[in-house]
């Protein structure tokens, strides 16, 4: 016999995949950092992963902040409704890779070394202020953050919410990283506009 809180939670995820509008907003969410180890896990592992999410009420949270209508306080029927469309977002093709930033994020060392090699500035922001170092921590791609530390990446670059690199490592948890940036001279003792540090964010 069929679990029927399963087969309640199938059917929301069926409705809310099924709506287009919301389907393309969670699709721009694939780009925050903060939400792509979870885009990536979804799309490694499938429903398993999907159902890890759904019910994780937290993550539901994130998610309804993001949209920016969705309250965190919302009932759990909306906001798992919310949190639906990851899957269908995940199944879409991989953006090309046009700059150092897509390369760090998707974990492209050979495309990394390219744009270095012709000469592509490696602490180039984009909109947000995350550069290609930001990106390399945030998708856990310790290789390529040492190639871009190596090839001069600022340390103290920082987003627009003044994050900097480290406080991206500590906040994910990325330990290897942490020590890394610890090692080259990464400083600890910066506060981003919420009056956090990088150690205060550890996960």
């Amino acid at each position: 016999m069929k679990d029927p809180t399963m087969q309640q939670q199938m059917a929301e995820m069926q409705s809310a995949m099924q709506n287009k509008g919301l389907q393309d907003r969670m699709a721009a969410l694939k780009d925050d950092p903060e939400l792509a180890p979870m885009f990536e896990d979804i799309q490694k592992n499938g429903m398993q992963a999907m159902m890890k999410y759904w019910n994780n009420p937290k993550v539901l949270a994130k998610i309804g902040e993001r949209m920016g209508d969705i309250p965190t306080s919302a009932p759990a029927e909306g906001a798992a409704a919310a949190a639906a469309a990851p899957a269908a977002a995940a199944q879409a093709p991989a953006p090309e890779i046009n700059d150092l930033r897509d390369a760090a994020k998707y974990g492209d060392l050979e495309a990394v070394e390219d744009f270095i090699a012709v000469g592509k500035d490696v602490n180039e922001s984009d909109q947000d202020g995350r550069t290609a170092l930001h990106y390399a921590v945030a998708y856990n791609h310790a290789d390529i953050a040492a190639e871009l530390i190596s090839s001069g990446a600022s340390l103290e670059a920082q987003d627009s919410k003044q994050n900097s690199v480290l406080h991206y490592a500590c906040g994910y948890g990325r330990s290897n990283l942490v020590r890394l940036l610890l090692e080259k001279g990464a400083q600890s003792a910066s506060e981003n506009t919420s009056g956090q540090t990088p150690l205060e964010l550890v996960t």
